[in-house]
C-alpha cells in the first residue's frame, strides 16, 4: 500500500489541506476561504464555526479529488497562523470568535509594557518583543475590557492547535509556537508563571493546556467523528506540527545558519537559524526551530501580501468593477512604467516600525493610474521586507541568496522586484503550499518515514526557479528605499498625533 502524508495549514485567509508522497511530490491540495470580520476598527476576528467547517471541508475535498484512500495517509501534521487567541469551554465550544494575530485592539497594553520596563524585564527569558496580536496582549485586553468572556473560557488555543483538536479531540500546545508567545522561558521550555505574573495575566495561566508537544511528537489520533466527517481513517496519528513560520522555512530547505528564508503572505517574514542565544529589542522574535538546538531569528510584521488583497477587494472588486485575476495584475505591472516617484507604506494592518503607523501613498499625482498604484504596493512590500532584513544583518553576514515562499512567490514580476531591490539571487521553491509541506514533514519524521528534519528537507525540498538581480535596477531601488526609510522616520511623531485626532461638533 502506498504511503502519503497530509499537511493542514490554517492560514490568514484560507484553510488548506495537501497530500504528499514520501518524495515530496504534491498529489493534491484543497483550500477553503475564511472571512475576516472587523466589527470595530483594529479588530480582526473570524467565526470559529467557519474555521471548523473550512478545515473539515478542505480535508474531505483533498481526499476526494486526489483519489487517495484515507487508509493510505500515514500521518498528519498541522500548522497555522501564529498567536492571536482562540477561546473555548471544556467541551470545545467557542466562547468568543477567533481573534487573529493581525488584531490591534491590545496595542495600548504593549505601549504600557514597553514604557514601564516590563519588556526589559522579561525579554532575557522570552527573547522577543511584545506586539498587539500576540496571545498575552489579547488576554490582557480581555482581562481589562471583557473579563466575563475569560471567566467562561476554559481553554486557550491558537489556529494550529485548534486544527489538531478538531482531528483528535485533545487540547494541547506545541513547542515552536508556544515559544513565540512571550510566555515561555526559553531556557526551560515551559510556560512561565513568573512571566505571566509580570504581564498581569497570572490569573488565567490554568486556561493554557498543560501538554506542550514537540513538533514531531504524536499528539493524538483521528477520532471516529472526524473520520466520518472527512474520509480520514480513525486512528491515523496526528503530530504536534509547527508554527507557520517554521513550517514554511523548513520546507524551503533552510537547515544551515548562512541561509535566509522569507515568506510573502499574510505576514512578511524574514528569518535565519542559529544556535546562538540571541535576543534584542531590535529583533522581533527568537523562538524554537524544529532542528535540535536551533532557534529561528525572525523579523517581520503583518505588512506583506495582505496589502495587495486589500487593494483588490477595495478597488477592483467593488462598485461593479471586475477583478481579472492575478496574472492580469502581474501583466499590468510588467508592462507598465518601471520607475516613478510613488511610494507606498504597507501598514494597513500594523507594523513594528511604529505602534501607531498607518498606510499611505506618498508622491501621488494626477498622472498615476492603477498600474502605478499596484507597482507601488509591490515595491512597498519589498521595502518593508528590506527594512526587516537590515535589522537581521546586524547579527549575521549578508547571504548570497534568499529563499522565498508564500502566495506572493507565485508572481514572477514580484520576485524579480525582490531580486533587483535586494541585490541578491532569489530562489523560489517548487512546492505551492509550503506551510502544509512543512507540516507533512513533521508528520513524516514523527512516524519514522524520515530519520529527522535534515533527511526530510533533503528529500522534499526542491527549487523551482531562480531570479538574478540587475545592477542598474538595484541602484535605483537602493535610492528609492532610502527615501522610504526617511519617510518612516519623518512620519513617526505624526502617526501618534493622527491616531489621537477626534472629530468635534
Amino acid at each position: 500500500m502506498m504511503q502519503y502524508l497530509m499537511g493542514i495549514d490554517v492560514g490568514g485567509s484560507v484553510a488548506k489541506a495537501a497530500i504528499y508522497d514520501i518524495r515530496g511530490k504534491e498529489i493534491c491540495s484543497a483550500g477553503k476561504a475564511m472571512d475576516t470580520q472587523t466589527p470595530q476598527p483594529e479588530y480582526c476576528e473570524r467565526d470559529t464555526e467557519q474555521i471548523r467547517s473550512s478545515i473539515y471541508d478542505a480535508v474531505a475535498e483533498v481526499l476526494k479529488n486526489s483519489g487517495v484512500n484515507g487508509k493510505e495517509i500515514a500521518a498528519i501534521g498541522v500548522t497555522g497562523q501564529a498567536n492571536g487567541l482562540y477561546m473555548f469551554d471544556r467541551n470545545g465550544s467557542p466562547t468568543y470568535p477567533a481573534i487573529l494575530s493581525s488584531d490591534m485592539r491590545a496595542k495600548e497594553f504593549v505601549r504600557k509594557w514597553n514604557a514601564t520596563g516590563i519588556l526589559d524585564e522579561i525579554i532575557p527569558k522570552t527573547r522577543q518583543i511584545l506586539w498587539a496580536g500576540q496571545t498575552p496582549a489579547i488576554i490582557a485586553w480581555f482581562a481589562s475590557n471583557d473579563p466575563d468572556t475569560l471567566e467562561k473560557t476554559d481553554v486557550f488555543l491558537t489556529a494550529k492547535d485548534y486544527a489538531r483538536f478538531l482531528l483528535t479531540g485533545n487540547f494541547s500546545l506545541e513547542c515552536t509556537e508556544a515559544s513565540s508567545m512571550s510566555l515561555m522561558d526559553l531556557e526551560t521550555r515551559r510556560l512561565s508563571s513568573e512571566i505571566m505574573q509580570t504581564l498581569g495575566i497570572e490569573h488565567y495561566e490554568n486556561k493554557f493546556p498543560t501538554q506542550i508537544l514537540e513538533s514531531t511528537e504524536i499528539g493524538g489520533f483521528v477520532t471516529n467523528s472526524c473520520a466520518e466527517r472527512t474520509g480520514l481513517i480513525a486512528g491515523t496519528p496526528v503530530v504536534g506540527g509547527l508554527i507557520d513560520t517554521v513550517a514554511c522555512i523548513i520546507s524551503q530547505g533552510v537547515v544551515q545558519e548562512e541561509q535566509l528564508g522569507m515568506i510573502i503572505g499574510t505576514w512578511g517574514v524574514n528569518a535565519f537559524i542559529t544556535k546562538r542565544p540571541l535576543y534584542s529589542k531590535n529583533i522581533f522574535s527568537a523562538f524554537y526551530y524544529c532542528l535540535p538546538g536551533y532557534h529561528i531569528i525572525l523579523e517581520g510584521s503583518s505588512t506583506s501580501a495582505t496589502n495587495l488583497e486589500w487593494f483588490i477587494k477595495t478597488f477592483l472588486k467593488q462598485n461593479g468593477m471586475q477583478f481579472c485575476g492575478y496574472e492580469k495584475l502581474n501583466e499590468m505591472i510588467a508592462t507598465g512604467k518601471e520607475q516613478n516617484h510613488l511610494i507606498f507604506l504597507p501598514f494597513l494592518f500594523g507594523t513594528n516600525v511604529s505602534i501607531d503607523a498607518t498606510a499611505a501613498f506618498v508622491g501621488l499625482d494626477c498622472s498615476h493610474g492603477i498600474q502605478d498604484l499596484l507597482r507601488a504596493i509591490y515595491e512597498g512590500v519589498v521595502f518593508c521586507h528590506m527594512y526587516h532584513i537590515d535589522r537581521l544583518m546586524e547579527f549575521r553576514d549578508k547571504p548570497q541568496a534568499v529563499r522565498i515562499s508564500g502566495g506572493g512567490a507565485r508572481s514572477e514580476v514580484w520576485m524579480q522586484i525582490f531580486a533587483d531591490a535586494l541585490g541578491l539571487t532569489v530562489e523560489v521553491s517548487e512546492a505551492q503550499e509550503l506551510g502544509a509541506l512543512g507540516a507533512s514533514m513533521a508528520a513524516g519524521v514523527g512516524v519514522g518515514i524520515f530519520k529527522d528534519f535534515y533527511e526530510a528537507a533533503a528529500e522534499l525540498t526542491k527549487i523551482k526557479k531562480r531570479y538574478e538581480p540587475a545592477a542598474e535596477k538595484h541602484s535605483y531601488y537602493q535610492r528609492k528605499y532610502a527615501i522610504y526609510c526617511k519617510l518612516i522616520e519623518a512620519l513617526d511623531p505624526i502617526w501618534n498625533e493622527l491616531s489621537g485626532l477626534e472629530l468635534r461638533g
